[in-house]
């Protein structure tokens, strides 16, 4: 920075190009944790309708096996009343049996369609699931990638951030304690800008003008002028 003859100004405008980057890697890593959540909101969707599509099986499993159960009970009792014939004594006794089977018999009919049903409807929900399966399969392994990415940008974020705080250390050890304690000030009162450039006789801070004769100051970079609406540290970079 061979246009800025002054040191002290010089020095500020180092510690504020290292506080600009602090400020952007802290907002990033800031960042990172709303990522993954809404990667997280992706996987706990999908686990949510794996989950949904499993218990849905599972009901109509154990529906299955009531209904198999069902129809054993009814071909137990088919059987029975089948035994029972030849013990039959008159034509009428006989006739009560038969309409008695025959009864049975409709009920065993129509628990096998139920059950025919419902294979059917456990082939489809099958289906559904090992879908889903691979859904959270695949949105597993991205969150996983992902995860992993974020965890090693954060800390070469934090490593980065470690080595721009000591320099930043070494840059503030250089400037006069008042000068430094006012530019802290000023980092901490003007959302991390302390120190701008003059660009078209404009703070670059607030954007108000300067008026042509502190301008004509500015421009020589040999002390520290402060803005005279945000008190900024100002300085004039050559086109």
């Amino acid at each position: 920075m061979e246009f800025i003859p002054n040191e002290q100004l010089k020095l500020l405008i180092q510690i504020q190009e290292k506080d600009s980057q602090i400020i952007e890697i802290v907002e990033k890593q800031k960042s990172l944790p709303d990522i993954l959540a809404s990667l997280r909101v992706n996987l706990d969707r999908d686990q949510g309708s794996l989950a949904a599509a499993n218990t849905d099986y599972d009901n109509g499993t154990k529906e299955r096996r009531s209904l198999e159960g069902l129809l054993k009970d009814t071909e137990d009792k088919i059987r029975k009343l089948k035994g029972r014939i030849p013990e039959i004594k008159t034509n009428k006794e006989y006739q009560a049996l038969l309409k008695e089977i025959a009864v049975a018999e409709q009920e065993k009919s129509d628990i096998e369609e139920k059950i025919i049903i419902l294979l059917e409807k456990l082939d489809n929900l099958k289906a559904i699931r090992t879908d889903k399966e691979r859904i959270v399969a695949d949105e597993e392994k991205k969150f996983q990638q992902e995860k992993g990415k974020i965890e090693k940008d954060f800390q070469q974020l934090s490593e980065s951030l470690t080595e721009l705080e000591s320099q930043k250390s070494m840059i503030g050890s250089q400037i006069d304690p008042k000068l430094m304690a006012e530019y802290t000030r000023l980092i901490a009162t003007r959302r991390g800008l302390a120190v701008v450039l003059v660009k078209n006789e404009h703070c670059h801070g607030c954007h108000i003008r300067i008026p042509p004769q502190i301008f004509t100051e500015i421009r020589k970079n040999d002390k520290i002028i402060c803005c005279l609406s945000c008190q900024r540290v100002l300085y004039w970079k050559p086109d």
